[in-house]
């Protein structure tokens, strides 16, 4: 699977010039995005489950936005693959140089992702669309109530944004599936979070680990809680946590990055059609619920 970024999908290029399967072009959706050229600067495979690009702004390297953690874009890669683009987070980013670093998680479907990213040699360009900030961590209404994290490895760049600039004081618990473990090793550590990594090969395990996790959490209004990972996975999370447990909106932040047997390209598709149903109905994007929308 690619690793898609959930709310920021199906970002139309401002310019208006070229057209992409499953884009959006609506001006709410829009602003605030920039379509920037970026060069590569260097590709690496510092892990066996992750291609690391880092690229160089061409412009708006100024926008404070890319300065934000969990920050996503969307890669459009290009008439070779159609026209289709994928959304991903960035890592990290360095404001004097404009060079920031995404991570791509390698597998064995030669998707359009895996052989783009295959293809990439220092000095390459490409167009990208952002930066859209994305799902943060909720705001908790008492200091005293802890975080819980529920995440597979496409989400590991994001929360590794996060932990660089975790809230002070904030504690909890978070579950990461990763098969790797180097992957899961590389996330910063931060006093007070304990990081549990969940071996999906392990025997036993279930097929939606983090669901498991979550029904088993102790003491949920006690938290506040952010997860990522796959769709149907996250939605059951979240429905636990606000439907059956009785927690508040705001204080569950999830979000689907792919769908297990369903192409990124075909969720893009999908995203659009709901979210120009809803803007023709008189809504907003604000009443966009992505993990609403049936894939």
């Amino acid at each position: 699977m690619d690793t898609p970024m959930a709310s920021n999908d199906n970002t139309a290029r401002r310019s208006g010039n070229a057209s992409q399967p499953g884009a959006l072009r609506e001006a709410e959706h829009d602003r605030e995005l920039h379509e920037v050229s970026v060069m590569v600067t260097d590709v690496t495979q510092p892990l066996l489950s992750v291609r690391r690009i880092a690229a160089r702004l061409e412009e708006w390297a100024d926008d404070p936005n890319w300065s934000l953690p969990n920050v996503a874009f969307r890669i459009h890669l290009g008439p070779d693959f159609g026209g289709i683009s994928r959304i991903y987070t960035v890592r990290d980013y360095h404001a004097e140089s404009g060079i920031f670093t995404f991570d791509v998680v390698l597998h064995d479907d030669p998707s359009p992702m895996m052989q783009w990213s295959a293809a990439l040699q220092q000095g390459d360009r490409f167009a990208l669309t952002g930066p859209r900030p994305h799902v943060g961590i909720p705001e908790p209404q008492d200091e005293k109530r802890k975080i819980a994290l529920f995440l597979d490895e496409t989400a590991i760049p994001a929360l590794w944004s996060m932990l660089k600039s975790w809230p002070h004081g904030m504690a909890g618990t978070g579950w990461v599936v990763a098969a790797d473990p180097a992957a899961f090793a590389e996330l910063p550590r931060v006093p007070g979070l304990t990081l549990h990594r969940i071996d999906p090969a392990q025997p036993g395990e279930p097929r939606e680990p983090l669901l498991a996790r979550a029904r088993a959490l102790e003491d949920p209004q006690g938290h506040i809680v952010w997860g990522a990972g796959e769709r149907s996975e996250m939605r059951a999370i979240r429905q636990h946590f606000v439907t059956t447990m009785g927690m508040a909106r705001q204080d569950v932040a999830i979000a689907g990055y792919w769908k297990r047997g369903v192409s990124n390209t075909r969720i893009d598709a999908r995203r659009r059609e709901d979210y120009e149903k809803l803007i023709a109905a008189g809504g907003t994007l604000a009443d966009f619920d992505d993990l609403a929308v049936e894939v």
